[in-house]
């Protein structure tokens, strides 16, 4: 107002005294004219008079200032106290603001030279506000006034839902500031606390703010009649089709008062209303039943575009608290929709200034404008051209022929440049994939120049957003293999807090050598063969410069180098070591998911002869029974069988063991160990840091979790050994059993639980692009040094109990465009940040894993070896409670 950013003709008045106290004059600290607005009539306890101002597009609104009439020292009149309405599209009538405690009017002036501030809280979403008078006595009033705020940019226009509910008399976890319509206990058209920016406290029983408690929280109940067997389901609506990234849910899990996290979201995206089309986003959520601490929760949505979002959260508990929604988003330039085009047209109209523009809200009859001086509008008329000289037009007709040659020039350049592109493009190298067209990497020959690779991004992907300090890599080569002092074991303090968006602090240069450890003594680890008739001797590993042509197949498990040329004639028929294991056994517990080739379950198996002999050494009566799909082709058929005679060659105390298959009747089926206490990804959340100060949560010492990635880089060296690539290692694929045991498996790409960390390409197999190395993503070369550096996202995995997903802050785009900065050896790469309280030299050698040449990276007998005597002197104690 004061600054003249609002024009005159954006402020309006139910009536005015005379013009020279008319609405434009109404700006605070501006003295012209009469010095303020004052309405026609004196005011009264009605509030009939007020003062309009249009913003036009939406802005968020903090605060205000007021003065009164102060007219070069003659004026006397001001307004004590006032009301605050205001509208934005979508609303049917004017809406009252009132603060937290629905109190709605405001002080004012108690003189007309002052100025008194008043904060909206909660904020105020509006396109248009009016300043309503109030007086407890008739009276003439005059006002300034000033507005404080920014564009409202997150693009939402409302959102509908049912209303939360009290719980008991004291718990208010209703939706208090929701400014649209309640009808029958379900609320539309508005916005309210989840979008207001106020995160509620771990404790909703708390009265934190002075508001009451529970106040800064939504809540349900699975057992009210509107919520009994359904989802609590929020639709949200946005102005323009928007590409989402990403939802941020702020939750409650205060387990022991029967709150906690969703078990399952499902986020729908339409055009219409009430039309969502396509496949949801699916999202589990893992129980945390150790600390009770509030979380941010990320659901990823892919750059998935809608201009509505409907959200269902799954009960997990009696109850259901949410608190605040945010979202990540920009407009979409490719999928608005024509039913959008009146809209985006009338938003054109809008800015363009059109005289219907104060139109778009309910007019009052008495409605006053603000009047224009059209004499200053004559000011800006175009001359008269043709009055002009003749010597002018004759310049002017030279300058247009000469500009017709020159963009006829650059159209032939421009045409013999495109021309030479596409002849260029035809012999460029193939693509490695593309995604809709959406995502395209081409990757060069070694030896060529190595441009730009990587096409460019949205807005939101582009590297300048990212606030991540990038981590120089080191160009030496380390030596794991020589012999020094024993190192003392040093204590790791982990945040229990969960922070999903935390920015990655700055990575110290430690000195690149980390300690040399000696050799482990020769029977660490025991290996039994499982099979009495000798193996063939295995053909010689290939070396990482220089891998071997890949398979066309992919293998939803372990797989080797080159699985055919590891089968002989004589092992093209079942070995005898593979025990044919009865089907009919098998009973299904739990359904994982579907992986490449079928199925992937969790069974109880009954007892049958030699029972006791195939369990003997395994810690769980559950199996893992991967099934191939009844009917397959028979080329997926005979891969599915290479697959158990590959699985029957490994022999490791630290590799889940083949315990039998079914290979001749559908359905086939490989039946393998569970480890006793599930997935490691699983067993880490439900475990806290031994220092910690929460003590009613199981702990995990710095010593036990070294311990169990030392027994991850013995199983790996076995694999290493045999010449197999695991291409999926992760705290998701290990098992862990009693006494701390860790086996390194492979449960599939399929799993519901984590379908966020997998990259769906279209006609290719899911891909678990944060835990790959760049040449494995961009070129598709897989080789034991590509496991390398799997296993260091693993190991930081396991110091930070995997509490969120690594680089939890960049998209699956940006991980695409960090992989190629890598291929080109840009400096704008980033690697994983330092744990909290990580020792240097663990932390060195996950940086040496990360090297851009595979050849730099150590291999598994030397991490195995450094972890092993880094954990010298650990002894655990075998517990039942594990």
């Amino acid at each position: 107002m004061e600054n003249g950013e609002i024009p005159d003709e954006d402020i309006s008045a139910s009536s005015m005294y005379d013009p020279s106290l008319g609405p434009k004059h109404a700006r605070l600290r501006q003295d012209k004219g009469g010095g303020a607005w004052c309405p026609k009539n004196m005011v009264t306890k009605e509030g009939k008079e007020y003062l309009e101002v249009n913003l036009h597009s939406p802005r968020i609104l903090t605060s205000t200032r007021t003065q009164g009439r102060f007219g070069n020292g003659q004026g006397v009149e001001y307004t004590e106290e006032y009301f605050v309405e205001y509208w934005r599209p979508g609303f049917n009538k004017w809406v009252r603001w009132r603060n937290r405690r629905g109190m709605e009017l405001l002080a004012g002036n108690n003189n007309p030279y002052s100025e008194k501030e008043q904060v909206f809280d909660p904020a105020i979403v509006a396109t248009k506000v009016r300043f309503i008078p109030y007086t407890s006595h008739m009276r003439i009033v005059c006002i300034r006034v000033e507005l404080y705020g920014c564009p409202w940019t997150d693009g939402l226009v409302s959102y509908s839902m049912p209303q939360g509910i009290k719980r008991g008399s004291e718990v208010d976890l209703s939706d208090r500031t929701y400014d649209g319509r309640e009808e029958g206990g379900y609320l539309s058209g508005g916005l309210g606390q989840l979008v207001d920016g106020q995160k509620g406290p771990d404790n909703f029983r708390l009265d934190v703010s002075g508001n009451g408690k529970g106040y800064e929280w939504v809540g349900w109940r699975n057992d009210t009649p509107s919520m009994l067997g359904r989802p609590v389901e929020i639709t949200f609506e946005f102005d323009y089709s928007r590409n989402f990234t990403a939802i941020h849910l702020h939750m409650n899990n205060y387990f022991t008062k029967d709150v906690q996290v969703f078990s399952y979201a499902k986020v729908y995206l339409g055009t219409g209303g009430n039309q969502f089309n396509g496949e949801p986003v699916h999202f589990s959520y893992i129980p945390d039943l150790v600390l009770e601490q509030a979380r941010d929760v990320t659901i990823k949505l892919h750059s998935r575009a809608g201009r509505f979002l409907k959200l269902q959260l799954y009960f997990a508990a009696r109850w259901i608290m949410l608190s605040e929604v945010i979202f990540e988003s920009v407009i979409s330039e490719w999928n608005n929709t024509d039913d959008e085009e009146p809209r985006n047209k009338s938003a054109i109209v809008l800015a363009t200034g059109s005289p219907y523009q104060n139109n778009e809200g309910p007019l009052q009859r008495d409605e006053v404008k603000a009047t224009f001086n059209k004499e200053e509008n004559n000011d800006n008329a175009l001359p008269d051209k043709t009055k002009e000289p003749e010597s002018k037009q004759f310049v002017g007709l030279v300058i247009g022929i000469l500009t017709t040659v020159i963009v006829m020039l650059l159209a032939a350049i421009m045409f013999i440049f495109y021309r030479n592109r596409r002849l260029k493009a035809a012999l460029a190298p193939s693509t490695f994939y593309d995604q809709h067209g959406d995502l395209k990497v081409s990757v060069q020959e070694e030896g060529e120049d190595k441009g730009p690779i990587c096409p460019p991004l949205p807005a939101q992907y582009h590297p300048a957003a990212c606030t991540m300090t990038t981590p120089q890599l080191h160009k030496t080569i380390t030596d794991y293999s020589g012999i020094t002092e024993v190192q003392p074991v040093i204590p790791l303090l982990l945040s229990t807090a969960i922070n999903l968006a935390r920015p990655i602090p700055p990575v110290q240069e430690y000195p690149s050598n980390p300690p040399p450890i000696p050799p482990p003594p020769e029977k660490y680890y025991a290996s039994t063969e499982i099979c009495k008739n000798s193996l063939p001797p295995l053909p010689p590993s290939p070396t990482p410069s220089t891998p071997p042509p890949m398979s066309a197949k992919a293998s939803s498990s372990m797989t080797s180098y080159s699985p055919e040329d590891m089968l002989t004639e004589e092992e093209d028929e079942v070995p005898e070591c593979i025990l044919d294991f009865p089907r009919e056994k098998l009973n299904i517990v739990e359904n994982l998911g579907c992986g490449y080739f079928g199925d992937v379950h969790i069974c109880e198996v009954d007892r049958f002869p030699g029972y006791d002999e195939v369990f003997r050494n395994t810690s769980s009566d559950l199996v893992i029974v991967k099934s191939l799909r009844p009917g397959s082709l028979d080329a997926l058929r005979i891969e599915f069988q290479q697959e158990a005679k590959r699985l029957a060659r490994l022999a490791d105390r630290n590799v889940a063991r083949l315990l039998g298959a079914s290979l001749e009747d559908d359905p086939m089926c490989i039946v393998s160990e569970n480890g006793e206490y599930g997935d490691l990804n699983q067993y880490l959340q439900s475990h806290i840091a031994e220092t910690s100060t929460v003590h009613t949560a199981k702990t995990l010492s710095f010593g036990t979790l070294v311990y169990m990635a030392t027994q991850i880089a013995s199983g790996m060296k076995h694999l290493e050994e045999m010449d197999f690539v695991h291409r999926d290692l992760a705290t998701r694929n290990c098992l862990v059993s009693r006494g701390y045991t860790v086996k390194v498996s492979d449960l599939g790409s399929g799993r519901n639980a984590y379908a966020a960390d997998y990259f769906r390409v279209e006609g290719r197999p899911l891909l678990p692009i944060r835990w790959m190395a760049w040449e494995s993503m961009l070129m598709g070369r897989h080789t034991s040094k590509s496991d390398v550096w799997s296993f260091a996202v693993t190991l930081w995995e396991i110091l930070t109990f995997a509490r969120e997903q690594p680089f939890e802050e960049l998209s699956d785009h940006r991980i695409v465009e960090n992989a190629t900065y890598f291929y080109q050896e840009d400096d704008r790469r980033i690697i994983l940040p330092l744990p909290k309280n990580c020792p240097k030299d663990i932390y060195e050698l996950m940086r040496e894993c990360w090297h851009r040449n595979d050849v730099d990276r150590p291999n598994f007998r030397e991490i195995h070896m450094f972890l092993q005597r880094k954990n010298l002197g650990y002894k655990h104690v075998d517990s039942n409670d594990t």
